[in-house]
């Protein structure tokens, strides 16, 4: 009871605090769907994923979200072991701001990680590394096509060293990643500039999106690059069944589906994932959610045509939402526990909270 209390109350720490999750270029709810969504407009910063989402009717004129997220990895080894601290295997967290006014939004993202654990007799030692992100987004366009543009500037920085003792874990997670101070790594300091299509048939969406057709380091000059845009390719599907019928009553269930292929051209990150979402709508602004998803890592383009459970990643979470404020809680365990072979990924958890206004 006591480990789990603390994983809870770091968990808690690690969002108020404001530190930070992946920034992956996808929305901050779509983790449970495997963060697929490149097609589909379910909440607020759906234009994360793609900013061609901006321009779809039905959209707030205005609006503001701040999201807090909270995500790490489960090693039932670590327990098992005794090993110090077994509840903070690679934490990360995650805090985003975001204003949309039409078709126009910025954000600002930031996020805290603590990788490479390193455990000794009372302490367990990480490498704290915190990136920044401030990203534009602007739509035009009617239905049913339209365009967006996005520019992203990424700040990065790292502590070689991060301390977490035991039975002081939860105090020193927050002193060492928001009072501590990390040194900036020009490596990890960039510019990019992204684009996106969207063709729109209400109930079907087809999503075409590049991240970086042009971009640029530090000091370096800005690149256009062809190669880079067929490596960042992304292509996506969504459907979305009607949320209210003929006679504008609401629907009492509203399914949701997408799938996306990322990454098309690169070999090291090729990816598809999966997304489908079961919601209960109980008032307009009042729901419950249930989210699952699958992605898998494609090395091969053939890979594309079939799947391989070694690499695979299946998620399941539930969502809710009680006028501007939205929960989410969701699991994720590799897939290669069904064809009980070794894989690449690990079990991870999710907690998340945001408001809407």
């Amino acid at each position: 009871m006591k480990r789990w209390m603390g994983i809870l109350a770091v968990a808690l720490i690690g969002a108020a605090s404001l530190c930070a999750l992946p920034l992956d270029d996808s929305s901050s709810s779509s983790w449970a769907m495997a963060d697929a969504g490149l097609a589909l407009d379910y909440f607020p910063d759906s234009f994360a994923a793609n900013p061609a989402l901006l321009a779809l009717e039905g959209r707030s004129e205005t609006s503001f979200l701040a999201t807090v997220r909270y995500l790490d990895e489960i090693s039932t080894t670590s327990y098992r072991q005794n090993e110090v601290n077994p509840f903070l295997q690679r934490p990360v967290a995650d805090w985003s701001l975001s204003f949309a006014a039409g078709r126009l939004a910025f954000s600002i993202q930031n996020r805290n990680t603590l990788a490479e654990r390193t455990t000794w007799a009372s302490y367990s030692e990480y490498r704290g590394l915190m990136t920044t992100l401030f990203q534009f987004d602007w739509a035009m366009g009617k239905k049913p096509l339209s365009f967006g543009f996005t520019a992203r500037a990424l700040a990065g920085s790292e502590r070689t060293s991060i301390r977490l003792r035991e039975g002081h874990s939860i105090l020193d997670y927050a002193v060492e990643t928001v009072v501590g101070r990390y040194e900036q790594v020009e490596e990890q300091s960039s510019v990019a500039f992204g684009m996106g299509l969207l063709l729109d048939y209400d109930w079907f969406k087809l999503a075409v999106v590049s991240n970086s057709f042009a971009y640029s380091s530090l000091e370096a000059p800005l690149v256009i690059s062809a190669d880079s845009l067929l490596k960042t390719l992304d292509w996506g599907f969504s459907f979305s069944s009607p949320t209210y019928d003929e006679n504008n009553q609401l629907h009492l269930l509203k399914a949701e589906g997408a799938l996306d292929f990322l990454n098309i051209g690169s070999d090291e990150e090729r990816e598809v994932r999966l997304g489908l979402s079961l919601k209960l709508q109980l008032l307009p602004t009042w729901s419950v959610s249930l989210l699952t998803g699958y992605r898998e890592q494609k090395p091969l383009p053939t890979d594309l045509l079939q799947t391989s459970f070694e690499r695979g990643l299946q998620t399941l979470g539930i969502s809710a939402r009680f006028e501007t404020i939205h929960v989410q809680f969701a699991y994720g365990w590799p897939t290669s526990w069904y064809v009980q072979k070794s894989g690449t990924q690990r079990s991870k958890f999710l907690l998340g909270a945001s408001i809407t206004l």
